[in-house]
């Protein structure tokens, strides 16, 4: 009985023709150490086997392709050294072709970190066009071609750490090509914005004064929050003994000087020159920079941690006269000075590095308020082993004396996001808590640990007698009114706690002493005079953006190094956008959370029309190659 499923032997006219190109290309390069005969044979087969091809006779040109196989093994094997050479050859060639393109027209992106949660989250894969604003130049920071215009505030953008003041930006592309590591923040301002920081917002006018409106109401803003620091002392930059700068947005913006003759002295350089921090005035309206709180809105922001009623007693510098009882005290540092309150010695590393002291306050709270802070609560994401906790790195976990203690919670990978605890499974995918997970508790105790530890995950910065100073990267702010914490409001304008609160700020102010003032951390209000964004005070205060550069944030404000870090980017940088979130599945999948690029731009024709260009010439050759002979007749 005939077979019909069995498989053919006869090679097909597309393999027989890949077989002479092979062992012709062999032929020509051991043509000379070949006897006359052998030679003869070769040319035989060669030719018989081009016109069998030419000719589609696909029986005979397997035929003839077979005996050219055995003949060529015979007498054109390659060696070890040829072998590896090709190979080597080969895949540099396809390393090479797909750097470019990576470079140039679009590559796969996994996200590392959580500087840009939630909108990315660590292990996420994207798909990034290189082509959103221009066409960069390969192994190169810079472009062949740049459009401005293209480039959108609000949107997320790709840029190359080449030249940016980051630690350990060297890596490779393939493990071979030199290269930058490429960074992925929002982007804020463009060149020539000036941008102020009010109640997690932002606000902003362009390089022609006007306002700028692609912060309001648009959907991929609202879930976000914006602080203008990472810590009240920014970059430190150690000078001298006797001389610390202190950098915000990597400008220098306040240095304190150890004058033997005067003492410690505090200085903000304003308008191009250095000149003493008056804190003193700050609670009054001024219409210049005055103190280092000034800058881009610094005081209208707090770092905040929870104290139990012990850690309230025996921490220092808080007015506890007529304070209301509390299952917890939210305590606040706010109004950062370099003059008074005094700077400090660090009490923690004894690095002898200088740190920036603030005003201190502390909000009784409620078990309803501590509710609402569970409700809103993020944190890292963050490995549990053992009992203990620490935060989750793509490279290695690492635990320390400094790990904090989980107990009834199991080994693991967890995270925390709008009050919403999960699991983290293989390749990033998440799944819900049990609602009676350890981690969900409402005692004070659970919430004040996860709120503490925060971002940071460390245990030096719990509060207590040895670490005043070391706050969390935990903030809090006014907006219209109402008091805010995690990005939502936890005290609303008209909570009775809320109100006692800011009564009490405003009669201590009053009370306070002239050479120890106090500034009460109230709500100074937006930048709105008149019903429209006061444009002056945003000139005054606010942060401006060189020619050239632009502005970038981490949608995730408490862990993300970014332009508050390392300053502005040069528009060089710039290297694309992303286009997709390809994994994990999920209701984040798809387009991320950004203003959406336009899906035809000069750049991205010009690129894809040269690739497009290349497809057809490469396919057409091949076409053609079909229909010439491999050997030439007559030779």
């Amino acid at each position: 009985m005939l077979n019909v499923f069995k498989k053919s032997n006869t090679y097909s006219i597309s393999k027989s023709r890949t077989l002479m190109k092979h062992s012709y290309a062999m032929f020509k390069k051991r043509q000379k150490k070949l006897s006359p005969d052998t030679i003869a044979e070769f040319e035989k087969i060669y030719t018989s086997l081009d016109d069998a091809l030419l000719a589609k006779d696909k029986e005979q040109a397997s035929k003839l392709a077979k005996e050219l196989e055995v003949l060529s093994n015979s007498h054109l094997k390659k060696n070890l050294f040829e072998y590896t050479f090709e190979l080597i050859i080969a895949l540099v060639l396809a390393l090479l072709i797909a750097t470019v393109v990576r470079q140039v027209w679009f590559e796969l992106y996994e996200i590392p970190t959580g500087s840009m949660r939630p909108t990315f989250e660590e292990q996420d894969r994207l798909t990034v066009t290189k082509t959103a604003f221009g066409i960069n130049i390969p192994f190169m920071t810079d472009h062949f071609y740049f459009d401005p215009d293209l480039v959108q505030r609000t949107s997320v953008v790709i840029f190359s750490g080449d030249g940016i003041d980051l630690p350990d930006t060297d890596g490779r592309y393939f493990w071979i090509f030199p290269a930058k590591k490429r960074y992925i923040k929002r982007l804020i301002g463009k060149p020539g914005d000036t941008l102020y920081f009010y109640g997690g917002k932002i606000y902003g006018i362009d390089k022609n004064g006007e306002v700028i409106t692609d912060f309001e109401n648009a959907p991929w803003m609202n879930h976000l929050e914006h602080i203008p620091f990472l810590s009240f002392e920014g970059r430190p930059q150690n000078i001298s003994q006797s001389e610390v700068i202190f950098k915000q947005m990597n400008n220098p913006v306040g240095r304190i000087i150890d004058k033997k003759y005067r003492g410690v002295v505090g200085q903000i350089f304003v308008d191009g020159k250095w000149v003493d921090d008056d804190p003193t005035a700050q609670d009054k309206p001024h219409d210049q920079i005055i103190s280092y709180s000034d800058f881009y809105g610094i005081k209208n922001f707090a770092m905040a941690r929870l104290l139990d009623k012990k850690q309230l007693e025996i921490t220092q510098g808080i007015d506890t006269d007529n304070l209301e009882d509390g299952v917890l005290y939210l305590e606040l540092a706010h109004h950062p000075s370099l003059t008074y309150p005094q700077p400090l010695l660090d009490p923690i590393s004894q690095r002898q590095q200088t740190i920036i002291n603030s005003q201190r306050t502390v909000i009784p709270l409620k078990q309803e308020h501590l509710d609402r802070i569970l409700e809103n609560m993020y944190t890292a994401r963050f490995v549990v082993k053992n009992n203990h906790a620490t935060r989750y790195s793509p490279d290695q976990v690492v635990f320390s004396r400094f790990s904090p203690r989980v107990t009834g919670v199991e080994d693991g990978t967890y995270e925390f996001y709008f009050g919403k605890g999960y699991t983290v499974g293989l390749g990033g995918i998440l799944s819900s808590l049990p609602e009676d997970n350890a981690l969900y508790s409402k005692s004070p105790e659970n919430i004040q640990k996860i709120y503490n530890l925060g971002i940071d995950l460390l245990t030096i910065k719990n509060p207590g007698i040895g670490n005043q100073n070391n706050f969390p990267h935990r903030y809090a702010y006014f907006r219209n009114g109402d008091f805010y914490l995690l990005g939502q409001p936890i005290l609303n304008k008209d909570d009775p706690v809320l109100k006692t609160f800011v009564e009490r700020e405003k009669v201590r102010a009053e009370s306070s002493l002239p050479r120890r003032p106090y500034i009460p951390f109230i709500d100074d209000g937006a930048p709105v005079k008149d019903g429209e964004l006061d444009v002056d005070f945003i000139k005054t205060f606010g942060v401006t953006v060189p020619e050239d550069h632009y502005l970038v944030l981490g949608d995730n404000h408490a862990m993300s190094a970014d332009s508050r870090y390392f300053g502005f980017v040069p528009r060089g940088n710039l290297e694309g956008a992303p286009s997709l979130i390809i994994w994990p599945p999920g209701e984040r999948w798809g387009f991320p959370l950004q203003k959406p690029y336009p899906v035809f731009t000069f750049p991205r024709l010009v690129v894809w029309s040269i690739f497009a260009v290349i497809a057809i010439v490469a396919f057409g050759y091949f076409q053609c190659s079909k229909k010439r002979r491999i050997f030439p007749k007559g030779r």
